[in-house]
């Protein structure tokens, strides 16, 4: 931690050498010019805004987005961080849902990592940070939605982005573009990009520890992988009062991994078993999706507007793995192969109407939603417990009525969603089937007061439904590794999910943003690890035999203390209380845990700039048997934007002292404990080039209601 801080510390000093020099400047006479203008933050537009439902998070006010990439953005955005393995948080918990100018997209469901890391955050025009989603939204489990604005006002003519970054050791290049063209009538937003991914050869560990033997794996592993986006949404105003839009997008990647595992088993200290693996993985994704919304006005009453939608995803997965096992204590070799092909389907039909009446604003809709999941399995030599085909059908039956008002200076936002559910499982080689119909009825409250212009508090209440998704339902066992089976679980049900928060906004030059929440939920779908002494296999599913709780605080703060200096901390607190059953035996684990994101950004002459942030992370709850480890990071980054901020190249190192970084996973189970461990390269440098060009001044319109299925777990 020391190193952390004096880090932090040179930092500071550098950025007191510049404000020195700085005020050395200033003090000469004010008879010498100088052809170097100063750069300045436009702070009248506010980089925090408050909604009754949340908050909005105006990135072309902070001067970091012109050298950072949205994932990066979003880990000093209120509400939210970054866990060890670079995926988001909303409140510290991976359960929320993604939006794209209000319309989900099946890209940042399923590669959201990827494809935020390849966006630059100065061709984004703000972040909605949804804390309390109204009754409009789907009420699958959410813990709060993330709505990417990218679009502004504009008049015809377009605006386009091109991208390019790189980073090393672990070689990963990306390419990204944004594109707006708007013509009279018809408008055009295209997003697009493609990553590769080469990460050296690391090591890591596996020990287990049972009360008659133990178990020490050592392995390599390397991986390879690739993948590119597309997206388009067209919209044609058909005249003042019809509009149409459609969305099209796809995406295809694909990865492979070698791992060498050495394994030795032992009884009493004495080895029983000594084994060489040399495992071979390859998986690949593709999906595409279409979407269609057309939104009616009224001429007698212009707050009226009618919503059809239409939504189409597929996705397919397949996963093939083949291992060789060589077991020196009796010489033998095993050769094991394994396929999995999913297939998932779903298909959206929403109507969606909106009105006022006096001072009351009214949304009311109705919508449905099919989902048809195919998994089909097998392994060689066959094994009837892992050969299967596996038929999902979930179909979803929604309304919804939602009403925003004022009453003695207060926001009200209140309403009610009834769902109806039907699940439908079947496995063709035994014949057979689990069938679930249930009825759930989501309110939702949200309370606003704002005073003095820059002072708002926020009172909700929701609840949320948590369906699992296909990754759980799955009944595939991964054999790959010949101790460990890890598989989904098709009896699985849903979940109810109970928010109640409140929050605190002051928003002018200054930022601040507190936040508390409690949240909790009974028979959660978690991981569950039983050990078989007799076969010595330790194997993992999701079963509904949990309770979590989580009473949190968030807080965020950005100050600028000059014109050229920003500083700014986001971060939360919480205190988890996980308690569940494994074979039958109650187990309990609650932990204490924090988030702290500390960043500097100083605005050189000549449109340059430095920035350096420090991460800590404590110790994170990863299920009900299992934790991980804390960790802490540094970055230092240099950038300069040039022909009136169109152009901009930036350089960065992460964490400089510490080649490496290890990820201790622990499990404790009933009659065993495990502790598992995999380094990662943590150092790396790299460089990002964006290029903008092109001029627009009149918003590209969208339809106001879209497709929003806010729901499944993975």
């Amino acid at each position: 931690m020391r190193k952390y801080i004096i880090s932090v510390f040179v930092f500071l000093f550098f950025l007191g050498h510049l404000k020195a020099q700085e005020v050395q400047k200033d003090s000469v006479s004010s008879q010498q010019e100088t052809n170097i203008k100063e750069v300045t933050i436009n702070w009248k537009k506010g980089l925090i805004k408050s909604k009754i439902d949340g908050l909005v998070y105006n990135i072309q006010s902070d001067p970091e987005s012109n050298s950072k990439n949205l994932l990066e953005m979003m880990k000093k955005m209120p509400y939210l961080s970054v866990d060890s393995n670079e995926n988001i948080l909303f409140k510290g918990t991976g359960n929320f849902k993604i939006l794209m100018n209000g319309k989900e997209t099946q890209l940042l469901n399923n590669n959201a990592k990827d494809i935020l890391r390849n966006i630059p955050a100065n061709t984004i025009q703000s972040i909605e940070i949804i804390t309390n989603p109204s009754s409009k939204y789907e009420a699958e489990g959410v813990a709060g939605i993330i709505n990417i604005i990218t679009t502004k006002k504009m008049r015809d003519g377009y605006n386009a982005s091109v991208n390019i970054g790189a980073r090393f050791p672990k070689q990963e290049q990306n390419l990204g573009f944004s594109l707006n063209l708007k013509q009279n009538k018809i408008g055009i937003s295209a997003y697009g990009g493609a990553f590769l991914r080469n990460s050296p050869e690391t090591e890591n560990q596996n020990k287990q520890q049972t009360s008659s033997d133990n178990l020490l794996q050592n392995g390599k592993i390397k991986e390879k992988g690739k993948g590119g986006y597309l997206g388009t949404i067209v919209s044609y105003e058909i005249d003042s009062l019809k509009l149409l839009s459609i969305q099209l997008a796809g995406n295809v990647s694909g990865s492979r991994t070698e791992n060498q595992l050495d394994s030795y088993f032992y009884g009493q200290d004495i080895p029983w078993e000594k084994s060489f693996s040399d495992i071979h993985s390859k998986n690949n994704d593709r999906g595409f999706e279409v979407s269609a919304n057309y939104q009616m006005g009224f001429k007698k009453n212009k707050s009226q507007l009618l919503t059809f939608s239409y939504r189409l995803s597929d996705n397919n997965n397949h996963f093939e793995s083949s291992s060789a096992i060589f077991n020196d204590k009796v010489n033998t070799q095993n050769q094991t192969t394994q396929n999995n092909q999913n297939e998932n389907n779903e298909q959206t039909f929403q109507i969606d109407f909106v009105k006022n009446i006096n001072k009351i604003f009214l949304e009311t809709g109705l919508k449905a939603i099919f989902r048809k999941n195919r998994s089909e399995y097998a392994s060689v030599p066959e094994n009837l417990n892992n050969s299967d085909e596996y038929l999902n059908h979930q179909n979803i039956y929604g309304a919804y009525l939602s009403a925003r008002y004022t009453l003695l200076g207060w926001n009200f936002q209140t309403g009610l969603r009834l769902e109806n559910t039907t699940n439908k499982a079947d496995f063709t080689s035994t014949n057979t089937a689990v069938n679930q119909d249930y009825f759930n009825l989501i309110p939702n409250v949200s309370i606003n007061k704002n005073w003095k212009e820059h002072h708002s508090i926020n009172f909700g209440f929701s609840q949320r439904i948590k369906r699992p998704g296909i990754n759980r339902l799955n009944p595939f066992v991964n054999t790959a590794n010949p101790y460990f089976e890890i598989s989904g679980n098709p009896y699985l049900k849903a979940v109810i999910n109970n928010d109640i928060m409140t929050n605190y906004s002051y928003n002018s030059k200054v930022n601040f943003n507190i936040g508390l929440g409690y949240s909790f939920s009974n028979k959660i779908d978690l991981k569950v690890s039983t050990y078989d002494p007799a076969t010595h296999i330790t194997k993992t599913t999701y079963e509904n035999s949990s309770k979590v709780s989580r009473f949190g605080l968030d807080y965020n703060l950005n100050y600028p203390v000059t014109k050229k200096l920003t500083l700014g901390i986001n971060g939360n607190s919480a205190v988890f209380l996980i308690t569940g059953k494994a074979e039958g035996i109650e187990v309990k684990n609650n932990l204490f845990t924090y988030y702290i994101y500390l960043s500097a950004n100083y605005q050189l002459e000549n449109s340059w700039s430095v920035n350096s942030n420090l991460e800590i992370n404590s110790k994170m709850p990863a299920g009900l048997q299992n934790n991980t480890n804390a960790f802490t990071g540094t970055s230092f980054r240099v950038s300069k934007s040039l022909l009136n901020n169109q152009f901009s190249i930036s350089g960065y190192i992460n964490n400089p002292f510490s080649k490496f970084r290890t990820i201790i996973t622990e499990t404790a189970g009933a009659n065993f404990y495990q502790n598992s461990y995999m380094k990662d390269y943590y150092r790396s440098f790299g460089v990002n080039v964006t290029y903008k060009f092109g001029k627009l001044k009149e918003e590209i319109k969208s339809t106001r209601r879209k497709i929003e299925n806010n729901d499944v777990a993975n």
